[in-house]
């Protein structure tokens, strides 16, 4: 690799550098929303203030990904099962 070639890969290689960093900058305040969105869900789920539907209405996200918010939180479900497994009847 040449003098002038290694100039020019450093030179890149900063720019990129600069440039991920501020890229890094500016998604701090969007992960700080969304965390704050998530940590509200699982706080309004867990009291049973809204049902999942109904939160999704309020909110960027679907049902679904609002029940796969909660499961991971440990959010309980609203009712449990109603159907039992043809296999657990022994």
């Amino acid at each position: 690799m040449t003098e002038e070639e290694k100039e020019r890969e450093e030179a890149a290689l900063k720019e990129l550098d600069v440039l991920t960093a501020a890229y890094e900058e500016a998604k701090k305040p969007f992960d700080e929303a969304r965390d704050a969105l998530h940590s509200a869900i699982i706080k309004h789920l867990m009291a049973r203030n809204a049902r999942p539907g109904r939160v999704a209405d309020h909110t960027p996200y679907d049902r679904n990904h609002i029940r796969r918010i909660a499961n991971a939180a440990g959010v309980p479900p609203l009712r449990e099962p109603t159907v039992r497994s043809a296999k657990s009847r022994t």
